[in-house]
């Protein structure tokens, strides 16, 4: 049962590594992203320093969300795997 359990918790933490590594990497399309739809929002012309400000605290939000995720997943993935090691 143990065994099970420890299988189960590394695939999700495994998973959930994976999502923090994607949201990190794609962080800075995501901040452009943002910064396009907020100058179209604003009828084609915007502030730049407003721009970038949206840009920056877009890719800071995603970098961040991903950096905890992909903490907890990798401390998640050391400590199912090493809890897997401990049963074989």
């Amino acid at each position: 049962m143990k065994k099970i359990f420890a299988k189960r918790a590394l695939i999700i933490m495994s998973i959930i590594f994976a999502i923090g590594l994607i949201f990190v990497f794609s962080s800075v399309k995501a901040g452009e992203n943002a910064g396009h739809k907020a100058m179209k929002n604003n009828g084609g012309s915007m502030d730049t320093n407003a721009y970038y400000r949206v840009i920056d605290t877009t890719t800071l939000n995603y970098q961040l969300i991903g950096g905890v995720l992909s903490l907890i997943g990798g401390c998640g993935v050391l400590i199912s795997g090493y809890a897997l090691y401990k049963e074989i």
